[in-house]
């Protein structure tokens, strides 16, 4: 699974699947979440096992730290 996001917190929800009932439980949470798409900059779940193109996914990504370079470097 992926995740892109400008908030670590986002990765709460994979976090709390996995004590629930691990790799299943995680695989069915990631995948409605990619259902849904993201929200701008964060929650773009992605489940990769099996993907053939990549594509879409790194491009995500790559928007996605692009934001949180931006954000870092932002004085105060």
């Amino acid at each position: 699974m992926s995740l892109a996001s400008v908030r670590l917190d986002d990765l709460w929800m994979v976090l709390s699947a996995w004590e629930k009932g691990a790799r299943p439980v995680v695989e069915r949470a990631v995948r409605e979440r990619q259902k849904v798409g993201g929200t701008a900059n964060k929650e773009w779940f992605h489940w990769l096992d099996g993907i053939r193109d990549m594509t879409p996914v790194l491009d995500i990504h790559k928007k996605i730290r692009r934001l949180v370079r931006e954000e870092a470097a932002e004085p105060g």
